[in-house]
């Protein structure tokens, strides 16, 4: 028999020092993973935030200049349905002949900027002659045509010429400037150096020199007009 001493079996090593590795690389795997997350995360951010400052600013420009149009079309809009009202309102022109014209009104009022008819309150228009022998005709409302030269007036119109010395009353009359025609559809009333005359419809031609009168015509002739 062997007198040696009874031999132990090995143990067997510890496994802990071998799991340290491996947590420590799950670990470093973890925050490698966690960086290149961050790392999309900021290239992404690199990317859109451009993209996005420059959204932004294209639609302020497209909101601004949008703005801006529409501003100038509602101005536009309004500028071409205001109102024009003016006071003491003069209007100056000439007839076919050359001789000239002058509407003057209390106050003038366009409806807007386009019209181009023109109210009237208290007008008076001056028609010249060269024999400077004007006609003259006023009231309490007109209304001016720019387009056609006329002018409607009506309530208390006088129309007084010098040429032929007569003043006529009426309640409607309409004058067209181009050709110096004053005519009317209402009653009149006329005095002048031959004596009295009314009628349901009238027109002056020429400056006075030649007068129509139909319906109901009643006239008065002055005898010293006679002799």
């Amino acid at each position: 028999m062997s007198d040696l001493p009874p031999q132990t079996p090995p143990t067997a090593p510890d496994a802990a020092p071998a799991a340290a590795p491996s947590a420590e690389a799950a670990r470093v795997h973890a925050a490698a993973a966690e960086w290149r997350k961050r790392s999309r995360l900021i290239h992404f951010f690199r990317r859109a935030l451009p993209i996005a400052i420059i959204g932004v600013s294209g639609a302020l420009l497209l909101w601004v200049v949008g703005k801006s149009v529409w501003s100038s079309v509602t101005g536009l809009k309004a500028s071409e349905g205001a109102e024009i009202r003016v006071t003491n309102a003069r209007f100056y022109g000439q007839d076919e002949q050359g001789r000239s014209f002058v509407l003057g009104a209390q106050e003038a009022v366009r409806r807007s900027a386009a019209s181009q008819k023109v109210a009237l309150t208290g007008p008076n228009l001056r028609l010249n002659s060269r024999e400077n022998k004007p006609t003259q005709a006023s009231a309490a409302r007109g209304l001016y045509d720019q387009r056609s030269q006329r002018v409607q007036l009506s309530g208390g119109v006088s129309v007084s010429d010098v040429g032929s010395g007569y003043r006529f009353d009426t309640e409607r009359t309409t004058i067209d400037t181009r050709t110096g025609v004053i005519s009317g559809d209402s009653p009149v009333r006329g005095a002048g150096p031959l004596g009295q005359i009314s009628a349901s419809s009238y027109a002056i031609y020429d400056q006075g020199s030649r007068m129509t009168f139909k319906g109901n015509v009643k006239a008065r002739i002055n005898a010293r007009a006679t002799r």
